[in-house]
């Protein structure tokens, strides 16, 4: 194959081999800019707008929760232990997720793949409903490209 290919390469007259030559580097100039250089803008592009955002919100997640929450869900935290209390807000939601007891303030939960915005919203709304923070955060992707998360995520109620 590579032989027939040097025959027809030397075939050709000076001129046919540099046009040839100049059509072959405006291809792999495309091919480069579609195929690598544009969704990677696109991709860093979507990034910087989403991050900012995510953080801010994982920020608030990692807040202590505010004196009138604690207030509120004071009777529910002393009855019962926090692996309890988000079993039954999980629930209520209609939600599966594997939660570790690391202590009776303290709970493990590794949620099924969501999408990351989904995870994160359930997150919140779990830490706020048990009064608790956001003290490890954990996301594992297959693909960047990919919306689709694992999310491992340690909440702590501080008493």
């Amino acid at each position: 194959m590579q032989e027939k290919i040097v025959l027809w390469w030397q075939g050709r007259s000076a001129r046919e081999r540099g046009m040839v030559l100049a059509w072959a580097v405006v291809v792999g100039l495309l091919l480069l800019w579609f195929g690598v250089i544009s969704p990677l803008a696109r991709r860093i592009d979507t990034l910087q707008k989403r991050v900012p955002a995510l953080e801010a919100q994982l920020n608030r997640m990692r807040a202590r929760p505010p004196d009138a929450l604690r207030a509120r869900s004071g009777a529910e935290q002393a009855s019962g232990d926090l692996r309890s209390t988000v079993f039954g807000l999980l629930a209520e939601r209609n939600m599966n997720a594997e939660l570790r007891a690391l202590s009776t303030s303290r709970v493990e939960m590794r949620l099924p793949e969501l999408p990351m915005s989904e995870a994160v919203e359930l997150i919140d709304a779990l830490r706020s409903a048990s009064g608790a923070r956001v003290a490890v955060f954990n996301v594992k992707t297959d693909n960047a490209a990919s919306p689709v998360a694992r999310v491992v995520v340690e909440l702590e109620r501080v008493q």
